[in-house]
């Protein structure tokens, strides 16, 4: 829209400003086309609804409806025969103005020759002498060599003869439209790669999705036939990962009707959809030719005008035929593929990484250097989003890994502390030997199958622990056990009210809750540490207090447990640093409990919060999403 402004206040101040009758910009777009971008007539020679009649007029010699004002109407093909003779498109050719005394010039073949003396009418009622067409240009630059880029046409019809002074004067209107062109692609780069570093982050999971979104970008937002993407593997393949053709173009119906063809003249099936069949291998002499290995070992874009490159020697010579009518029904008139790269550090020194290909093909007759600029933005953002996905997929592994080893810790933890309490039974069944009587000694033997069985668990615990990778398994698990367990492990069973030294203990927990598909002991000892910390809280304070456990289903359809004590409470300073690995405001503390509790609730996809008020108590409140779709849509949100 800023670019259109500036095209249409040219417009306006030639003829304002200037005397022109009339003015018009056409930019130069995808697809070899010049589409009248802006136009305007002097409103004292001509009202809008008198132009309105004058193209319904020149209409009725035409199928199609003819507008000056409708970029989809008002636009001439530059390679095209019958536009040869357009004033647009010679002074295109010729790379300068020219100049013609007759208006018709700016229309044909839009408007049929039959249509002429209507439009010589207009240029009568109008007073037009001449009428010219002013290219203008962008100086850019490619392959390190100076390019002059025209990128439009100024067009100006004149009550007089069209002098040198017009001409300088016009040239100078024509370099502004193409700072605002020029700025505009400047500005598309910006907003383009602002709204793929948000897409991209927004998918770091997924490699194919922040391809995919790219290649899309590249046809709807960019205009191109279609683009794909390959990346580079470790066996030096690129292998083809997304693929998008305008589906206003070609339907993939008859994408992979083309697919079945070209696959008439192969041994094997050719397809440009499936990663395992469109690869090509960087090392391999028989796929030098290819687009993709010229561009790669090039070090930058190569431009090709024939699309067989981008599939030899996948597609057989025989196919060729085949491949070049498929580039004539979609209009392709070059295919671009551009290597992407990521810069790292190798002992000290910065080396480029190939990361992949980006490939787009055009209907214009060449790509610009702008375009060419524009489409290496994008693959950059390719090589970024890939790297990111690379580095969040180690991420996750490691935090897998993490998870099974703490899994792992914890099942040896818990085996461990089992056995204590097993050699705990042997010792005390030895002292009862030595002291009691000889007399008493039957009695004592009755416990026999008691220590057995206590004999035979320490042998099944001894042999799991010679078993680094035994873990512990995932089952559904009933929240409110899990609970009721790391209550007793911190506090006697009471009636219904649980006391210890001061600490009373409410206990609401909702019945019909669904299951969690955790581990039962992990899931227990979490709560343990909560609960344990809670007590503390409160026997800190001196004067007892009351710690309050609630569970039920939220809103949400999550299990909710809350922990609440009237403890002691957490320092403001403290409060954002709890979670945090080897902190603790305990002498005697590692700093690890906390942390471990907050890592796996939300390896099980849930949340933990804490909110605290300093002298006043601690409420813990976390979040668990349930095992089984079937039972959380059954269950019914408590009221709190």
């Amino acid at each position: 829209m800023g670019l259109e402004a500036t095209l249409w206040r040219i417009v306006h101040d030639v003829v304002d400003a200037l005397g022109y009758a009339g003015a018009m910009v056409a930019t130069y777009e995808q697809g070899d086309a010049l589409p009248v971008r802006a136009f305007y007539v002097d409103p004292r020679l001509a009202t809008a609804e008198q132009i309105q009649n004058w193209e319904r007029e020149v209409s009725k010699y035409t199928p199609q409806p003819v507008s000056i004002t409708d970029p989809d109407v008002a636009r001439v093909y530059v390679y095209e025969e019958p536009y040869q003779q357009n004033l647009s498109v010679r002074a295109f050719e010729t790379q300068g103005p020219v100049v013609s005394d007759d208006l018709y010039d700016l229309f044909r073949p839009i408007a049929p020759p039959a249509s002429e003396p209507v439009v010589k009418g207009v240029q009568q009622a109008l007073g037009i002498q001449q009428v010219i067409a002013t290219p203008f240009f962008l100086e850019t630059s490619q392959d390190g060599q100076p390019v002059r880029e025209m990128v439009g046409n100024l067009f100006v019809a004149k009550q007089g003869e069209i002098l040198n002074r017009d001409v300088r004067i016009l040239s100078a209107f024509g370099r502004q439209a193409a700072a605002a062109i020029e700025s505009e692609r400047r500005r598309l780069q910006i907003r383009v790669a602002q709204e793929l570093v948000f897409d991209l982050q927004s998918e770091m999971q997924s490699e194919d999705r922040i391809l995919q979104r790219i290649v899309q970008g590249i046809v709807s937002d960019l205009g191109y036939v279609g683009a794909m993407v390959a990346t580079y593997e470790p066996d030096d393949s690129l292998p083809v990962r997304v693929f998008y053709v305008n589906p206003n173009l070609v339907t993939q119906e008859q994408v992979h009707a083309w697919e079945k063809e070209v696959s008439r003249y192969s041994a094997h099936m050719v397809s440009i959809t499936d990663p395992e069949i469109a690869k090509v291998l960087v090392h391999y002499d028989e796929y030098r030719e290819n687009l993709s290995i010229r561009a790669l070992k090039a070090g930058g874009p190569v431009v090709s005008s024939d699309l067989y490159d981008l599939f030899r020697p996948v597609a057989p010579d025989a196919s060729r035929p085949a491949v070049e009518g498929i580039q004539e029904a979609m209009g392709i008139r070059q295919v671009i593929a551009i290597p992407f790269f990521v810069k790292r550090s190798v002992q000290g020194q910065v080396e480029q990484e190939i990361v992949g290909n980006l490939f787009a093909a055009t209907r214009s007759r060449r790509f610009s250097a702008g375009e060419i600029e524009l489409l290496q933005a994008f693959g950059q953002q390719a090589a970024a989003g890939i790297r990111n996905a690379q580095l969040y997929r180690q991420v996750e592994e490691r935090r897998r890994v993490a998870q099974v080893f703490g899994k792992i810790a914890f099942s040896a933890a818990a085996s461990v502390h089992v056995l204590r309490n097993h050699i705990g039974a042997f010792q005390a069944l030895l002292h009862l030997v030595k002291v009691v009587p000889p007399e008493r000694h039957s009695e004592i033997m009755g416990l026999g199958d008691e220590i057995a069985g206590r004999l035979d668990e320490s042998v099944e615990i001894l042999n799991n622990l010679h078993e680094p990778w035994h873990q512990t398994l995932d089952v559904p698990t009933d929240v409110n056990g899990c609970l009721a367990r790391a209550i007793g492990r911190v506090i006697p069973e009471g009636d219904g009210i649980r006391d210890r030294e001061g600490v009373i203990v409410h206990t609401i927990l909702s019945d019909n809750l669904p299951s969690v598909e955790t581990s039962p002991d992990m899931l227990t000892e979490a709560l343990r540490v909560l609960i344990k910390n809670a007590v503390e809280a409160i026997q800190e304070k001196h004067t007892g207090g009351e710690l309050r456990i609630r569970s039920r289903l939220g809103k949400g359809g999550d299990i909710e447990i809350q922990i609440s004590d009237s403890g002691i409470g957490i320092r403001p300073k403290d409060l954002s640093r709890i979670f945090e690995m080897r902190w603790s405001t305990k002498e005697a503390g590692m700093g690890f409990g906390l942390f471990w509790t907050k890592e796996y609730i939300e390896g099980l996809g849930g949340s933990i919060q804490v909110e605290s008020v300093w002298q006043e108590g601690t409420t813990f409140k976390l979040l668990i999403p349930p095992f089984s779709p079937g039972v959380e849509a059954s269950a019914q949100p408590d009221v709190p």
